[in-house]
Order: C-alpha cells, then structure tokens, then sequence
C-alpha cells in the first residue's frame, strides 16, 4: 500500500504545481497516468480522478478483496516481496487485475 500512497502523492503534487497536468488528470486518466508511469493501464480498469470543491470532501476507501483459502502469494506479490518492487496493473485480486 505504501507504494499506491507514494504514487498517488507524486500525481497530487504535480497536479497541485501544473493546471494543464491537472486539467488533463481530470479528463483522461488512463492517458495521463501511462505517460506518467509507462504502465498501460487495461481496459477493463476504471480511474476515476475526483477534484474537492468548497463544499466537497472525499474519502476513498480501497477494495478489500475476499479472503481465500489459498496462503500462496501470487506473482505480483512475491515480486513485491523479492524486490522487484515496481507499480504495475497486474493483480492478483479476482479478476480484476487492479492491485497496484
């Protein structure tokens, strides 16, 4: 989670510092995102990017997935784990491929 956190961090402050990164944040996510990262995002995924007014607060509360029976970690995870820490769209969440 600590690496989402970081990565969300490092768009918010762009996006804080740049109105025409902002503004296309805004309009074309899955676009911005790949240009920022060199991830393709696939096309199944949603990014909803969300702007706070006045009037306005979010809070966002992540996916919980299910729990499994399973005690294996899957791919994306033992590369977390082996150091291969890296931001990717693959998951290893039920289908989704989300986990990033």
């Amino acid at each position: 989670m600590k690496q989402r956190e970081q990565f969300d961090q490092q768009l918010i402050e762009k996006a804080m510092k740049d109105q025409d990164f902002r503004q296309r944040l805004l309009e074309n996510p899955k676009t911005v995102i790949a240009e920022e990262t060199g991830v393709k995002i696939p096309e199944g995924l949603n990014v909803k990017v969300l702007q706070e007014d006045q009037s306005s607060v979010y809070l966002v509360l992540p996916f919980i997935y299910p729990e499994s029976k399973e005690t294996e970690l899957c791919e994306s995870e033992l590369e977390m784990v082996s150091g291969g820490n890296k931001w990717t769209f693959e998951g290893c969440g039920p289908g989704d491929g989300s986990t990033y």
